[in-house]
């Protein structure tokens, strides 16, 4: 009996770790820290004058922004995102952890700034291309609605009118009449 229920939890265990919500946790875990890897990016290079609180603020909106966002199109399958996603991660890892330290700060500043720049740019471009993907979804789900809707009248023999136009009501006795007659509106 004992020997059953450690089964149970270790087969219970074993399909936790390959389930969607361990990969989500392991995801957001590992988000976390980028996060805080691109705020101080965006923090250092910042041109905001306003006050410590503010800027912080500033420069973890747009961080929170970047990383979630590539998160948003992993989710959504958009191709490329992860391996683009992941060379923006090492830029940025670079960045952080600056191995370049031989070289001027002023270098190292101007090239986050040129890269952070380009980071919002494919955040823009990416939140753009989802939503026309989108607007494209639903107008091909409204082209998709039935042109005819079918007359409820009771059988009896006097209406031969089976369908009938949204538009001006007009009776059909085919969807082909009825979809011919849709040309005119």
């Amino acid at each position: 009996m004992e020997e059953n229920r450690k089964t149970d939890v270790f087969e219970r265990f074993e399909a936790f770790l390959y389930s969607r919500k361990f990969i989500f946790i392991v995801v957001i875990a590992g988000t976390i820290p980028m996060i805080m890897h691109s705020h101080q990016l965006f923090y250092n290079v910042s041109p905001f004058d306003g006050n410590r609180l503010w800027k912080n603020v500033y420069a973890l909106f747009y961080a929170i922004s970047f990383d979630l966002t590539i998160l948003v199109f992993t989710i959504h399958v958009i191709r490329r995102k992860p391996a683009l996603y992941a060379i923006f991660v090492f830029i940025m890892n670079l960045l952080y952890y600056n191995p370049f330290s031989f070289l001027d700060p002023s270098l190292i500043a101007a090239f986050t700034k040129v890269f952070l720049a380009g980071v919002l740019a494919f955040t823009g471009y990416s939140y753009a291309e989802l939503f026309v993907g989108k607007m494209a979804e639903n107008k091909h789900f409204i082209r998709k609605k039935a042109v005819y809707k079918p007359v409820h009248h009771q059988a009896n023999g006097q209406s031969k009118q089976d369908f009938e136009c949204r538009e001006c009501g007009k009776g059909f006795l085919s969807v082909k009449a009825l979809n011919g007659h849709m040309r005119v509106h």
